[in-house]
């Protein structure tokens, strides 16, 4: 069965089932984004740049945003996932 989520509140009705565990799961992968650190000059992206090419310096940054629309905070959070996990080991 598909299920809508729009809100924390049609999260916890599916509680309990792998619908609710793959959107938990899925929520956690937005909790951080790769962000470009490396400093370029102003007028890099110009087409008469003749300075060297600079390679991006990638770092995760968190971003707790996507979880706080669903009114999780990053403890909250963490014990949903603890709860996911526990109910994975149960099963083995």
């Amino acid at each position: 069965m598909k299920y809508i989520i729009n809100t924390r509140q049609d999260l916890n009705k599916i509680q309990g089932t792998p619908e609710y565990n793959e959107f938990i799961i899925l929520l956690k992968g937005t909790m951080s984004r790769k962000q470009n650190i490396q400093t370029y000059p102003d007028n890099y992206n110009e087409p008469n740049y003749d300075g060297e090419k600079l390679e991006p310096i990638w770092t995760d940054i968190e971003d707790l945003s996507t979880i706080e629309r669903f009114e999780f905070t990053k403890e909250d959070f963490d014990m949903a996932i603890t709860t996911i996990n526990k109910r994975a080991y149960d099963y083995l």
